[in-house]
C-alpha cells in the first residue's frame, strides 16, 4: 500500500492546508497583462497613431526635400543634446530598410553616412 492510499494520511493534506500559511501565486498573470495595449495606454496609443497619419499626409504634400531637412535638423538637435549616437541611427536604419525598395535604400544609405559625419 502506498503512502497516498494509507488511510491515515486521508487528512494530511487538509492538515497541512491549516497549518501552513498560504502563498499566493505571483506567477499568475493579470487580465490587462494579457492584452497587448494596456488599459492606462490606450489614448497614447491612440494619439501616435493620429500623429504618424499626420506626419505621413504633411510630407505627402511638402514631399521628400522637406522631409530629409526635418531629418538633418533633428539629428543636429538630438546630438546636440546628447539623446542620440550614431549607434542608434545605424540600428533606426536596419529596422526601416527592409521596408524600403532598392531606390530608397540607397537614399538613406546615403542619408546615414551624411548623418553620421554630424
Amino acid at each position: 500500500m502506498s503512502n497516498s492510499q494509507d488511510p491515515r494520511n486521508i487528512f494530511v493534506a487538509q492538515r497541512q492546508e491549516y497549518s501552513e500559511p498560504k502563498q499566493e501565486n505571483t506567477t499568475k498573470k493579470t487580465e490587462s497583462e494579457y492584452k497587448t495595449v494596456p488599459p492606462q495606454n490606450k489614448d497614447d496609443y491612440a494619439d501616435k497613431v493620429e500623429e504618424m497619419k499626420r506626419l505621413a499626409a504633411k510630407y505627402e504634400r511638402e514631399g521628400e526635400g522637406q522631409l530629409v531637412k526635418d531629418i538633418v535638423n533633428n539629428v543636429i538637435e538630438q546630438k546636440a543634446r546628447g539623446n542620440l549616437t550614431n549607434d542608434q541611427l545605424i540600428m533606426f536604419a536596419k529596422r526601416v530598410t527592409p521596408l524600403l525598395n532598392s531606390e530608397q535604400r540607397e537614399r538613406l544609405n546615403g542619408l546615414l553616412n551624411e548623418l553620421l559625419k554630424i
